[in-house]
């Protein structure tokens, strides 16, 4: 099967627009120094070597998952469309069976089902990425049994 849209050059961005990678920015810094000063101010006595090593586990998945949101990208080409972050996602054009735009204005995402039935998010944090989820969600429509 053949691809039903083309993109002559490659789309590719930020998966989360500016706004949102700012509050997430944000949310984090405000969660670390709330984090420090429960660890120094609040609690009684210090904790455990193994509560700080929860406590650093902690630390790190929080900044992790902070890192891969703010740098995730996702491009759209010829080939289909893929996602890097934590976990890249990827779908080639032969793959989609339908697409469809979700989301509120500042945060759309395209849903795309593929042909063995899984489900997969791409965010678009540009209007370049979203009016190409739009061409992508015309071009693959649902198609009622």
């Amino acid at each position: 099967m053949t691809a039903r849209v083309t993109f002559d050059a490659p789309i590719s961005g930020p998966a989360y627009g500016r706004g949102f990678r700012v509050f997430a920015t944000i949310a984090v810094l405000a969660l670390l120094a709330y984090g420090a000063r429960a660890v120094l101010v609040l609690l009684p006595e210090p904790p455990s070597r193994d509560g700080w090593y929860f406590l650093g586990a902690v630390v790190f998945a929080l900044i992790g998952s902070w890192y891969f949101m703010v740098t995730a990208r996702t491009t759209i080409d010829g080939q289909g469309i893929r996602q890097s972050g934590l976990i890249e996602r990827r779908t080639a054009w032969e793959e989609v069976r339908y697409a469809r735009v979700h989301g509120p204005a500042f945060s759309r995402r395209l849903v795309v089902r593929n042909i063995a039935g899984r489900f997969r998010y791409y965010y678009g944090g540009t209007p370049e990425l979203a009016a190409a989820f739009e061409r992508i969600a015309a071009a693959y429509p649902r198609v009622r049994a």
